[in-house]
């Protein structure tokens, strides 16, 4: 597994994923943090966000854990912990996939929400009968949290 993580940081910290960079934390290569620059045209535009890989022994056999540490308002992750609906990236998953794979996966929700996939059925009942208030809250909490 060592030599795989390597790989992977290499690539990722050579050629990140677009406003996104890639770190070990604490000298560990089981735990990454990616700091995501909010995409543009979405309700988190301008927002800095961060997020936390957890990678289990078993990786790439088993997907790493997900977890915004920064709040974030959105249908696909729990208010409270932060963690990330662990469908959208958990089914289907095997070795060949990788944790560029999930930083893309995480970073087309925050462009395009799947409410089918919510966590938070207050926030996708929002999102579908009332956007403009979705978007309003989802800024609100960028400019509480994400600055």
């Amino acid at each position: 597994m060592q030599g795989r993580l390597n790989k992977e940081l290499a690539d990722l910290s050579s050629n990140p994923p677009e406003n996104c960079t890639v770190t070990i934390v604490d000298n560990d290569i089981s735990r990454w943090r990616v700091d995501i620059m909010g995409p543009v045209g979405t309700p988190y535009e301008g927002g800095h966000f961060v997020l936390t890989l957890t990678l289990p022994q078993q990786y790439p056999f088993k997907p790493p854990e997900a977890q915004f540490t920064t709040k974030i308002y959105h249908p696909n992750v729990l208010k409270d912990s932060g963690e990330i609906c662990k469908d959208m990236y958990q089914t289907g998953w095997g070795p060949v996939k990788n944790i560029r794979w999930i930083i893309e996966l995480i970073m087309s929700f925050l462009i395009n929400p799947a409410p089918e996939h919510s966590v938070e059925a207050d926030i996708s009942r929002q999102m579908i009968d009332d956007y403009a208030g979705y978007v309003a809250t989802a800024r609100q909490w960028v400019n509480q949290y994400a600055r």
